[in-house]
């Protein structure tokens, strides 16, 4: 029954009454749905992922994070705010929570003195796990035998708190975007004295489930979704995973065992196995979805334990749920806010849509880049050679006998020294631990049994793992584009890289969830095993998100690089140049190339280009921009060979101009000017003599710097230039003589004199006028 007293079956028939001749697409009418294992509903309006979204974006979630910080107070050896110093551990660590939101000792409030101001004693314990001592690393980059040592730890910490606590919470928060305030791997633990309102809500509708149908109902349902097939992401021998029929996070899931199983100390240690397995695939697959570290929070539910352990519990099945935040990409984040808070719960996204998504990751290649990750277990599998291990320098080093069985005891010996190395009471079998290993430690070690028998050989190589490597595209035309990468750091390892791309869809749009048809896809390194990988057949107007990660026997370090062909293009440089002289024309080169070959030469694909010249014996470039595939230089340096070299851009300058074609150099001719065609005469014509012809590879010329300046002047343009000022001289002149003509005209004879007339007065003066007698002077 639900909140509001309506059970599933009388929505049902609401809904039937209601129902319209339009048939019922889940993807794309809105629905409810009912979650019988918390007694609530979730609103489902998976049309509404067609709109655009213009709403708050997160910032990117890739983050350098360093692989220890001494001022980290989750790292090995760091000194927490309590003033504790952690130990120097190499697997995982459990401890107190040094600002626990529960705590054993706290005093009861007391009795309330009124039904609406109710309060209850909340006591508790907090715990904090560390998966890894490696802050760069998270749950899908372990190795599983290093995620099944958090199984262990998990199964452990439930038994010991559960003798005393009704309800233990294992559960993590990874990622900033979830809270998360330490990027280092790990989980918290919470021990309370009460069973929280969600495990009492999973408690009621499970047991009321058992009595109605006789089954647990989580065993019923993992069932239903093997036969359906609609929902399941990942299923293996022991475990299934699944999105819930009524999730409502956009990419939430459900982890359950096969088995009937009511908490995590009950798991088979091969139960156990399976799980640190699956929950690798599923991690990686999380990480694949946007190509990101996946935030998310998870939690185990267990059946509850403390005084009320023995009871029956069998309606109770174990089970983790799986919260991710994130919708359309890695940088947008579905909130829960206003209806949500208020009302219901509501979804965008079908869960059948997000189990299609999850699914077709499979082929996603940092998959197989963590599979090759082996060093992080206590005995790292060879990688590369047989019987070579690799490890770090400065840190500790296990070396295990290749050719003996787990845990039998052995002794340990340098490749030709007789120096016992570890004798076999050392009580750690066939493993050799090296502390803080440095270069001294490499080198071959040998292993010999009680019998004196020769166990096998192990070569020790010391390196660093890798770092992220530093990747740059380009495009030389509108349909292809190369990406080329270099390591940031010598790891000294043995190296390989994964490359991978995807195509990127605009928020809001249709189809902006993952599918085939945007990837990812493998970037095919040409020829295979060097630092370049070819896209084909891309979209000029598409961006693109390349994928390289550097993979060597100590980890893995990826790099994503978002591109766009039209920021990206640049063409390869022209080819053909070739450089004449201009026979009769001393100062004149003609220069011609063609279109580079990798470019499709259409009408609509067009290249502009820049032309750069000079004397070989200055090192001062001038600059054309040509307006086709030849230019006539007019102001060559007579007798000197002069180099000349050319570049393309696209049309409409998209991208970059490319890089300068190889120098050509050619020297003008020698002979003298082509004098005018006398008017009814014949043209001039070259004087016959045995012309200096340009040849391809001219003798080179000294390149030292010449000392007189560069001339490019011209005896024509010299006397233009000379006629011209003299133009301009004579109207100055003329001009000035104006000017001071006025002035003296107008300036007046003395300072008791009459006044002048203005400048606009008439020239000719009043007592001059025709028929004006002249006044007589007293």
């Amino acid at each position: 029954m639900s909140r509001s007293g309506v059970g599933p079956e009388q929505h049902r028939q609401g809904s039937e009454a209601d129902a319209t001749a339009t048939p019922f697409q889940a993807r794309e009418h809105q629905h409810i749905r009912y979650n019988p294992l918390q007694d609530e509903w979730v609103l489902v309006s998976a049309h509404r992922m067609k709109r655009p979204w213009q709403g708050q974006v997160e910032p990117s979630l890739l983050k350098t994070v360093p692989r220890h910080d001494p001022h980290n107070p989750l790292c090995p050896g760091a000194t927490r705010a309590n003033g504790e110093v952690n130990p120097h551990y190499d697997s995982t660590f459990l401890f107190d929570n040094d600002f626990p939101a529960l705590q054993p000792d706290a005093p009861n409030p007391g009795p309330s003195d009124h039904p609406l101001f109710q309060a209850e004693a909340a006591r508790g314990v907090c715990k904090v796990l560390c998966f890894h001592p490696w802050s760069d690393v998270t749950l899908p980059l372990m190795s599983v035998p290093e995620i099944r040592a958090v199984v262990d730890v998990w199964a452990s910490v439930t038994e010991d708190l559960g003798g005393q606590y009704p309800w233990v919470q294992i559960f993590e928060n990874k990622g900033a975007m979830m809270g998360c305030s330490n990027p280092h791997p790990h989980c918290q633990v919470w021990a309370s004295s009460f069973l929280p309102d969600i495990a009492q809500r999973e408690e009621r509708c499970q047991r009321a489930y058992q009595s109605q149908h006789g089954e647990p109902l989580l065993m019923e349902y993992g069932r239903q979704e093997l036969l359906r097939k609609e929902r399941l992401v990942l299923t293996s021998e022991h475990w299934l995973v699944l999105v819930p029929f009524w999730a409502v996070w956009p990419f939430q899931t459900l982890l359950l065992p096969r088995r009937h199983v009511r908490r995590l100390p009950e798991l088979t240690p091969a139960e156990r196995d399976d799980l640190a397995f699956i929950m690798k695939k599923l991690l990686t697959k999380y990480d694949n979805l946007f190509e990101t570290s996946f935030p998310y929070t998870m939690g185990w539910h267990g059946a509850p334990m403390g005084s009320e352990a023995g009871a029956n519990w069998d309606h109770w099945q174990l089970h983790a749920h799986y919260y991710p935040p994130l919708l359309r990409s890695s940088t947008v984040r579905k909130f829960m806010v206003g209806y949500e808070m208020l009302a219901q719960a509501q979804r965008d996204l079908t869960p059948e849509q997000m189990s299609s998504s999850c699914t077709g990751l499979s082929r996603v290649l940092v998959a197989v880049a963590t599979a090759l990750v082996s060093a992080a277990s206590s005995c790292p599998q060879a990688w590369g050679p047989p019987g070579v291990q690799y490890g770090q320098s400065g840190r500790s080093m296990t070396l295990c006998c290749p050719g003996v069985t787990a845990g039998v005891p052995v002794s340990w010996f340098r490749d030709g020294e007789t120096r016992l190395l570890q004798g076999p009471d050392s009580g750690l079998g066939h493993e050799l631990v090296l502390a803080l290993a440095d270069s001294t430690d490499e080198g071959t070690y040998i292993c010999r049994t009680l019998d004196g028998a020769l166990g096998g050989m192990v070569t020790l190589q010391l390196g660093y793992p890798p770092a992220r490597p530093v990747v740059s595209c380009r495009a030389a035309d509108y349909e292809n584009f190369s990406c080329t990468w270099s390591p940031s750091q010598v790891s000294g390892l043995p190296t390989r890289y994964l490359t991978s791309y995807r195509k990127k869809t605009v928020p809001g749009a249709d189809g902006q969830r993952v599918s085939p048809s945007t990837g990812p896809w493998p970037c095919p390194q040409d020829p295979p095993g060097a630092t370049r990988c070819v896209v084909h057949g891309a979209e000029f107007w598409s961006q693109y998100r390349i994928n390289v990660t550097e993979v060597n026997p100590l980890g893995a370090s990826t790099r994503l690089l978002d591109v766009s062909l039209q920021s990206i293009l640049r063409p390869d440089p022209p080819q053909g140049l070739r450089v004449e002289s201009v026979p009769g024309y001393p100062r004149r080169l003609r220069a011609s190339w063609m279109y580079p070959a990798s470019w499709p030469r259409q009408p609509h694909f067009l290249l502009k280009f820049r032309l750069q010249y000079r004397p070989v014996q200055h090192p001062a470039w001038s600059m054309v921009e040509p307006a086709g595939l030849e230019e006539v230089i007019t102001d060559a340096v007579a007798g000197l060979p002069h180099a000349v070299r050319v570049s393309a851009r696209d049309f409409l300058d998209a991208g970059t101009w490319s890089a300068w074609s190889p120098e050509a150099w050619g020297t003008p001719s020698t002979g003298p000017l082509p004098k005018e065609i006398p008017a009814g005469g014949k043209p001039y014509t070259q004087p016959k003599e045995n012309p200096q012809m340009d040849s391809p590879a001219p003798p080179r010329p000294s390149l030292l710097p010449d000392p007189r300046p560069l001339d490019h002047r011209d005896p024509l343009e010299q006397m233009a230039v000379l006629a011209s000022l003299g133009i301009f001289s004579c109207l100055g002149l003329a001009a000035g003589a104006l000017a001071l003509g006025l002035w003296l005209r107008l300036k007046p004879d003395g300072k008791d004199g009459p006044q002048k007339p203005g400048f606009l007065a008439p020239m000719i003066p009043v007592d001059k006028l025709p028929g004006e007698t002249k006044k007589s002077v007293c």
